[in-house]
């Protein structure tokens, strides 16, 4: 259990498990979206969400993707997320024991936001870091702490140990 008074980032991940899964459905809702324009080899794209969207930046050569991205992601979230009491439970008691708390996506930002506003988690947290190199070091930074000090929880599991 977190010191009273801590700082606890969790990343996208730790807080809603299926985006993983809803980034792929919405990688390949773009492939067949844009067939006709123009081919998009999803095999070719980086694993890490981040780096993909930068490749999908430099294959569309616009915002158009992640229009549709946010769009995906506002009509399908909800076949791939579910509201956890056990998440909110553990956000009142941290808040409860003076943490402050924290999250990062794991991008693009439009997907990210969905995500966090679909679950209500984002007027949960004091501090919100969407599409960031090291979305952990922004977030302690955000909220003004040190990352060293900051409780770093990366998965479902992590945040279940909490």
């Amino acid at each position: 259990m977190p010191r009273v008074g801590t700082t606890v980032v969790f990343s996208e991940d730790a807080l809603a498990p299926g985006s993983a899964a809803l980034w792929r459905a919405a990688l390949e809702h773009l492939q067949r979206r844009y067939a006709a324009i123009r081919e998009l080899d999803l095999a070719a794209l980086p694993d890490d969400r981040t780096a993909a969207a930068a490749a999908l930046d430099a294959w569309d050569g616009g915002a158009g993707w992640r229009r549709e991205v946010g769009r995906y992601y506002d009509d399908h979230a909800r076949l791939h997320l579910r509201r956890d009491p056990a998440t909110g439970a553990l956000l009142r008691r941290l808040r409860a024991d003076g943490s402050q708390l924290g999250a990062y996506g794991a991008g693009p930002r439009e997907a990210s936001e969905a995500v966090l506003r679909f679950l209500g988690l984002d007027r949960r947290l004091d501090a919100v870091c969407l599409e960031d190199e090291d979305g952990f070091a922004a977030a302690c930074a955000a909220l003004g702490s040190d990352a060293g000090a900051a409780r770093h929880v990366r998965t479902a599991d992590e945040a279940l140990a909490l």
